[in-house]
């Protein structure tokens, strides 16, 4: 941990060694209905100095956790039960809450990935995915989100 309190850990990406500051309060929000899953990938996050700010089971449930407790980004596994799948969870992230999301999934099929796609995701991971695999997918997302948000125009 440096001076400014932030983690530096080296990861690697594209084959090559660098050092990425992680934020100690990034909070992640997991919406995944699969329960072992979901315990998996906090304990992922948390051991990768991520807060997780909250675990949904439903996409109601993501979007009450996200107007209470906010997060920075939100890791939301593509099929859903309920209402709402992961998709409709995601733009709903997006537009109510200006959370963006990265994809969970274990399915291949063309048509719902084009689907996906149209929810502009920070990321896909497909499932099973290594821990290493989260890190640089949130890590990855983190850098997108900050490059969009200074390209934003200010109006205050």
């Amino acid at each position: 941990m440096d001076a400014t309190g932030k983690s530096a850990l080296l990861t690697t990406d594209r084959a090559e060694l660098r050092p990425v500051t992680i934020e100690k309060t990034t909070r992640i929000l997991i919406v995944e209905d699969d329960a072992m899953v979901a315990t998996y990938i906090a304990e992922v996050l948390v051991e990768s100095g991520f807060e997780v700010s909250g675990v949904a089971s439903t996409g109601a449930e993501a979007l009450m956790i996200a107007g209470i407790d906010g997060a920075h980004l939100a890791l939301v596994d593509i099929k859903l039960s309920g209402p709402m799948d992961g998709i409709e969870v995601a733009r709903e992230l997006r537009t109510q809450h200006s959370i963006g999301a990265i994809f969970l999934s274990g399915l291949d099929d063309p048509a719902i990935l084009q689907r996906a796609a149209v929810a502009q995701p920070l990321g896909f991971l497909q499932k099973p995915f290594l821990p290493s695999q989260v890190f640089n997918a949130i890590n990855r997302a983190l850098r997108q989100s900050t490059k969009l948000a200074s390209r934003a125009p200010d109006f205050d």
